[in-house]
């Protein structure tokens, strides 16, 4: 106990701590560092009460876990990957991006001879004679 309790480290706590209360303050040293080595946190900040209870007042990061990293994995081919070449012909391909590939609008629609004309199919109830219900 006096060899820890002129550790740099430590003598503050001691000093914070009544002298009655220190083997509290050393029970939960040891309780605290056996947390801590099982933790996986790199950095912490401990504090301590009156009565000598070690608490963690700010807990760091937790240390990276080698076997958690994964390299990235491409759901897609990059763009310079050979996979997205082709063997078509130079021609062909400008052919079919040409406009004779591309669909053509239809051409407008006419009425023919004797029919309705089309303003008077699409208006709708307003075309209809009154029709006498009583």
């Amino acid at each position: 106990m006096r060899q820890l309790r002129s550790d740099p480290n430590f003598a503050p706590l001691f000093r914070h701590v009544h002298p009655l209360c220190w083997p509290i303050l050393w029970w939960s040293l040891n309780r605290f560092f056996r947390w801590y080595d099982t933790s996986g946190y790199e950095n912490l900040l401990l504090a301590t009460t009156r009565w000598g209870y070690v608490y963690p007042a700010y807990l760091g990061q937790k240390k990276p876990d080698p076997s958690a990293w994964k390299p990235y994995e491409l759901e897609r081919p990059r763009w310079d990957d050979p996979v997205w070449s082709t063997n078509v012909p130079t021609k062909l391909l400008a052919f079919a991006t040409s406009e004779t590939l591309r669909p053509r609008p239809h051409p407008p629609l006419r009425s023919g001879g004797g029919g309705s004309a089309l303003r008077a199919l699409t208006e709708g109830a307003c075309a209809l004679a009154p029709y006498n219900t009583s």
